[in-house]
């Protein structure tokens, strides 16, 4: 997950890594020594080795082997022999590698057997074994290894929150379905809470530099300075979450949608849209307090900031954006054109904290309709105690969070939802959104955003197409 935060003179920006739950729970691993000095069916205790010969060769870099044979004693002492022998199927891939991965041996076994009470072995294919070395030498005598059964089924991690496929997907289960840019996305991953799941009961906006500075932080926060030229911000293969004072010409653009493997089933291919998260007020220097830009007839503004999502644009349930039906703030004012390529300008109505329209079955004749986490955020609060609720903490009706008051323009593929009320899945009032104020900003005629863009190119050939078109009600 990436982050710019406009500042007067450039941008800062800062990147997290995620996992998309489902997630599984970690690998099947064991740790041994490495036995170079055993042959046949022999072993120290809590050693490991290729077999029968256990000799590696190398003018070829490999071993030539067909077995491995395991101390039934693992490196902490641990007795494992029943443990590897239940879990190590046929086709199973196996891998043995050492501390830091410099040498690395995985291979298809083909069975799992005791060698009396102390040791076992395990048969392999000898055409699916490969070996690498870093130096092009074996494993060395005494040297720590890791037995990695890669293959082995065990569950979902028990220490992730929501780590539940209905929580994060509203389409099937089924290996060929897969997020939609017009359906429910996410970025309040484990990164996001940090400062609640860490003790310290803060987020991003009350204690930013343990959120910067946490485990999930990828690399430095870092600042760019505006220079004298318009900028183009790409952001490749993911999301981006958006906030500040805009000093300069800007667009930021997202790829449409980065495909991934799951991590609780890597068989299953899943997408991640690039959405453009809006997490607080986005606004020109220039602008006055309410957000309305300067007119070009009064002088016009050369600030100007673009856009371009590959999937929605959305307005964060966040407390600066009024969450909790405006318990921390109110409101949020957007300065920008906004353009999304494959789904729409949507608020983040399915986090949510209505009493009876939080949870994802909450409207079974609608599908999933909620991400089941809004009552835990703003602040984070812990999962704790019986679904759907989970102790979770509501506002009852009342999820109203204020305007979105925007003086820019928006261009999208699927006009989305701001407010969700009576009638519909979410059957209640005032419900949960924004009321609409919604203004052009008329320096775009003569300033518009760097590469934003055309509705046709120089040869005339169709780039947008209007689908409809409608004055938006403020």
């Amino acid at each position: 997950m990436t982050e710019i935060n406009f500042v007067e003179g450039g941008f800062w920006v800062a990147q997290w890594w995620y996992n998309i739950p489902p997630v599984g729970s970690p690998a099947v691993e064991y740790d041994f020594i490495w036995d170079s000095l055993s042959a046949g069916l022999n072993c120290e205790i809590s050693g490991v080795h290729f077999g029968p010969d256990n000799e590696y060769d190398y003018f070829d870099s490999t071993y030539y082997e067909n077995i491995l044979v395991l101390s039934a004693t693992d490196a902490s002492g641990n007795f494992v022999q029943s443990e590897i022998i239940s879990m190590v199927n046929t086709g199973d891939v196996i891998r043995v590698q050492n501390t830091i991965g410099s040498r690395i041996a995985t291979f298809t076994a083909t069975n799992a057997i005791p060698l009396g009470p102390d040791r076992i072995m395990i048969t392999y294919d000898n055409a699916s074994f490969y070996y690498s070395s870093l130096n092009g030498n074996g494993f060395n005598d005494n040297e720590p290894i890791t037995f990695i059964n890669t293959s082995a089924t065990t569950g979902l991690a028990g220490d992730v929150e929501w780590n539940s496929f209905y929580y994060y997907h509203d389409h099937l289960d089924n290996g060929a379905a897969y997020c939609e840019a017009g359906r429910i996305q996410h970025f309040d991953f484990e990164y996001w809470n940090y400062g609640g799941i860490s003790g310290t009961n803060c987020d991003i906006f009350s204690c930013p530099s343990i959120i910067y500075n946490s485990d999930y932080a990828y690399g430095s926060r870092l600042f760019y300075p505006k220079g004298s030229t318009p900028k183009v911000i790409y952001i490749r293969g993911g999301q981006v979450l958006v906030r500040g004072i805009v000093d300069g010409q800007y667009s930021i653009v997202t790829d449409d949608y980065t495909e991934y493997r799951r991590h609780d089933d890597t068989d299953k291919i899943d997408r991640v849209w690039g959405n453009i998260w809006l997490i607080d007020d986005v606004v020109y220097s220039d602008s006055y307090a309410s957000g309305q830009t300067i007119h070009p007839n009064d002088g016009g503004s050369t600030n100007v900031l673009g856009l371009i999502a590959g999937g929605n644009v959305i307005i964060a349930n966040t407390r600066p954006n009024g969450a909790r039906g405006k318990q921390y703030g109110e409101d949020i004012i957007i300065n920008a054109s906004i353009l999304a390529m494959n789904g729409g300008f949507i608020s983040h109505y399915w986090q949510n904290t209505l009493l009876g329209y939080h949870d994802f079955n909450d409207g079974l004749e609608y599908g999933i309709i909620a991400d089941g986490r809004g009552g835990h955020r703003n602040y984070y609060q812990e999962q704790i105690g019986i679904g759907p609720d989970y102790s979770g903490v509501y506002t009852g009706t009342n999820d109203f969070r204020g305007d979105v008051n925007l003086w820019g323009s928006i261009v999208q593929f699927k006009r989305g939802y701001m407010l969700r009320n009576y009638l519909g899945p979410y059957n209640v009032t005032p419900g949960v959104g924004y009321d609409k104020n919604y203004n052009y900003d008329y320096n775009l005629l003569v300033n518009p955003p760097p590469y934003f863009p055309d509705l046709e190119t120089e040869n005339s050939n169709v780039v947008l197409k209007m689908a409809s078109y409608g004055e938006a009600k403020k």
